[in-house]
């Protein structure tokens, strides 16, 4: 039973469990500022991105997670006092080597300082790896990710979190072969770091802001922290006066810049991608529709994409994509996507010697296609060329600014329309995960890259330009 005591600090308790933030500003040394308050009340998915830019206060904030969700043994739920004191609750501070991953076990520990704090937390320990056990039993481990994890593998914990995994090349492996695995039932992982460029952490925070379900993704600026001293901000700034503007937007605004080598900027997939865009719209009569399949090759995917073109921007209205499923299979479907959606002739990737075989195989089932080959570097070229116009279509020029190399040389660059200013571009597409995810990452040098959804939505933008009889740039522009 609970005594009158007890069952007043159960109901502070079950506020605490619901608001991370009143257990922080009520128990702990230091107060949260806006952006760590959006994050600790947001990031509530089963994968969260954080990307603050540098001096946010991000080990601080991974700091006060840990300890709100250890006090409370936040997540299952328990009907009495000795069960909620016996359950095992265990939390992981991940980081990319053991110094980075001590820098949040000591600022946990100076969080844990204040008055009404201390009788919560049973003792400190640096040895063998730094870990606080509270009174209730919870304990909130930091480790490395050294040795693909070796340190974290065996455990089940209800909270992990990943202290700059931008730096960890091997993220995805990293999640899938090892975090993953070890994440308890309902319980939630959190990837915080500067951004590295579009590696994996990418990836992941992609996701999250193209509405994805079960990912939330939040930046932060080193100008959101009000607790750091002017002077350090205006130090770091003019540090960085002279650097690539995109240099400076990462490292004090936590933006992900452009890589060089990439097709498709982050300004077009940004405008492109439509989280309120239903994932399949159905054949309407009085509208207009192609179809650009890539077909498997090996072990690819086959995928098909259908635009709806009768206004513009085109809308990609079916989106699928196969694995491992017999020819049969593959021709049953391109014939029934092509009868939902009327479509005359399907454009098909009919590439490498196969190509002309797979053509008639259709051809004998009453399937009538064109057929794209884009074997040669130059006709893959054209092809992507033809989706970055689509991409771009309309799009204009609204100034120009100036941009510094790394040997201070200063060139005007025209300053484009930005995402959600103007109707540009000829593209809509709901948040497909195989599409985004390839779309971001893909290079002309695709050598080892996924580029299935790519090129099926390339072919089916082909077929749009050609039905409407418009030649699409292939050289020059922006692209030249």
């Amino acid at each position: 039973m609970w005594t009158e005591d007890e069952q007043r600090a159960l109901a502070l308790l079950r506020k605490f469990r619901t608001d991370p933030v009143l257990l922080i500003n009520t128990l702990l040394t230091k107060k949260p500022h806006s952006g760590q308050v959006e994050w600790l009340r947001n990031s509530v998915q089963p994968i969260n991105t954080l990307v603050p830019g540098n001096r946010w206060g991000k080990s601080t904030v991974i700091a006060m997670k840990h300890i709100s969700k250890c006090v409370t043994k936040h997540g299952p739920m328990y009907l009495t006092k000795e069960e909620w004191i016996r359950a095992e609750y265990e939390t992981i501070s991940v980081a990319m080597s053991a110094d980075q991953a001590l820098i949040v076990y000591r600022e946990a520990r100076r969080l844990c300082q204040s008055k009404v704090m201390k009788p919560l937390v049973r003792s400190f320990r640096e040895s063998p790896f730094p870990h606080i056990i509270f009174q209730n039993g919870a304990i909130m481990h930091c480790r490395s990710a050294h040795d693909d994890g070796k340190y974290i593998d065996g455990h089940e914990y209800r909270y992990l979190s990943i202290d700059e995994a931008g730096w960890i090349s091997n993220l995805k492996h990293l999640m899938n072969g090892v975090i993953i695995m070890r994440l308890a039932g309902g319980g939630e992982i959190d990837l915080i770091g500067t951004p590295k460029g579009y590696n994996d952490l990418y990836f992941y925070y992609t996701r999250g802001q193209r509405g994805v379900p079960g990912y939330y993704s939040q930046r932060g600026s080193i100008f959101d922290n009000p607790f750091l001293p002017a002077e350090d901000i205006k130090m770091r700034d003019a540090l960085l006066a002279s650097a690539d503007p995109r240099v400076r937007r990462q490292v004090l605004e936590g933006e992900f810049i452009d890589s060089q080598g990439l097709a498709f900027s982050r300004a077009q997939l940004d405008q492109a991608f439509d989280p309120a865009l239903p994932s399949k719209q159905k054949f309407r009569p009085e509208h207009r529709y192609v179809v650009g399949w890539d077909l498997a090759r090996l072990g690819d995917y086959t995928v098909g994409c259908v635009l709806d073109i009768t206004n513009k921007p085109w809308q990609l209205v079916h989106f699928e994509r196969l694995n491992k499923v017999a020819w049969e299979e593959i021709y049953a479907r391109i014939e029934k996507v092509r009868d939902e959606y009327h479509i005359r002739e399907p454009y098909i990737d009919s590439t490498g010697p196969g190509g002309d075989v797979i053509e008639e195989e259709l051809y004998k089932r009453g399937i009538g296609v064109v057929g794209h080959k884009s074997s040669s570097k130059a006709a893959k070229v054209d092809l992507i060329n033809e989706l970055q116009n689509a991409l771009d279509e309309n799009r204009r020029a609204v100034g120009m600014y100036e941009e510094i190399d790394e040997s201070g040389l200063v060139t005007e660059q025209p300053l484009l329309e930005a995402p959600g200013e103007g109707d540009w571009g000829w593209l809509r597409m709901p948040p497909h995960v195989a599409l985004l995810d390839e779309m971001g990452i893909y290079s002309f040098d695709d050598k080892d890259l996924m580029t299935d959804c790519v090129y099926g939505l390339a072919l089916a933008v082909h077929a749009a330009y050609e039905t409407e009889s418009v030649q699409a740039p292939v050289y020059g522009g922006l692209y030249g």
